[in-house]
């Protein structure tokens, strides 16, 4: 008999960046992907593929914006420097939210996380849309563990 599969929503993630005391609502999703080239053996009409090393892609976290409660994120982006000796990463795990808050598997951890971008404070005094903050970011590497 097969195996019964149990998809998950997008909404059942908990995305947390280690240190911080946050919880993120977006995650643009992971992009690991392999530079290729080509090359022609030089004796056929034919080209041929070579997969390279690969890269991970940028990448974003956003969040409804808490003016008191999101400023220990707003003062992590403005005392962030690259020589930091604490890694940073980052945690996206499935969980489930009934009764409590508890994981329903591996998670996806992001090594070596450097924020490149932070994006928020837009005004717009004719709109009544929540107020976002979005952080985007490069990683060295990952695990799904």
């Amino acid at each position: 008999m097969a195996a019964t599969i149990r998809p998950i929503t997008q909404q059942q993630y908990l995305v947390t960046i280690k240190g911080i005391d946050s919880y993120w609502e977006k995650f643009s999703g992971l992009k690991d992907e392999a530079e290729t080239t080509d090359y022609n053996d030089g004796l056929s009409n034919r080209k041929y593929k070579l997969v390279g090393p690969r890269e991970l892609g940028d990448m974003d976290l956003e969040k409804a914006f808490d003016p008191t409660a999101d400023k220990v994120i707003v003062d992590w982006w403005l005392n962030y420097c690259d020589g930091n000796d604490e890694p940073i990463t980052i945690s996206v795990t499935p969980v489930t939210y009934c009764p409590e808050v508890e994981p329903l598997g591996p998670s996806l951890i992001i090594y070596g996380v450097k924020p490149t971008a932070l994006e928020g404070f837009e005004v717009d005094k004719t709109s009544n849309d929540i107020s976002m903050l979005k952080l985007t970011f490069i990683g060295d590497t990952w695990s799904y563990a």
